[in-house]
């Protein structure tokens, strides 16, 4: 199962999540990325654009995930995870034309299914990214 069909098959819901803790949950579980239950809750803050509508928690729920696959000790290892970073960050800008909540809610968020729509576009990305760079995990 990918991240993606995870998340549309209502993930999420019934827990009462925000964007980012459906993306590092998700993954999480999608990816086996072995964080444990209560280390899932520093995602909490990253929800609503960091309370203040800037940079999507969706993103930076997906990059929380990314660093865990990618990372073995810490960020200055290497080169790999700014990539990665930087490809899905793009290719989201690209499809969305902003990575900042205040927009995506106004242009994107609808009453009845809340941000689905974005959160499974970038499932949909972070999927492929987890693909193309299945050789370089280090978890």
């Amino acid at each position: 199962m990918t991240l993606y069909e995870y998340l549309y098959s209502g993930f999420g819901k019934a827990e009462d999540l925000n964007c980012a803790e459906k993306m590092l949950y998700g993954a999480n579980k999608v990816y086996e990325l072995g964080i444990n239950r209560n280390d899932l809750k520093l995602a909490a803050g990253f929800g609503g654009g960091m309370a203040v509508g800037i940079t999507c928690g969706i993103l930076t729920g997906g990059i929380m995930a990314f660093a865990k696959a990618f990372i073995e000790d810490r960020g200055h290892e290497g080169t790999l995870l700014k990539e990665i970073e930087a490809e899905y960050i793009n290719k989201f800008n690209d499809k969305m034309n902003s990575i900042n909540c205040d927009y995506l809610v106004e242009h994107y968020r609808d009453e009845e299914k809340g941000c689905d729509y974005l959160i499974f576009e970038a499932a949909k990305i972070f999927d492929e990214l987890m693909e193309k760079y299945k050789d370089y995990r280090k978890n």
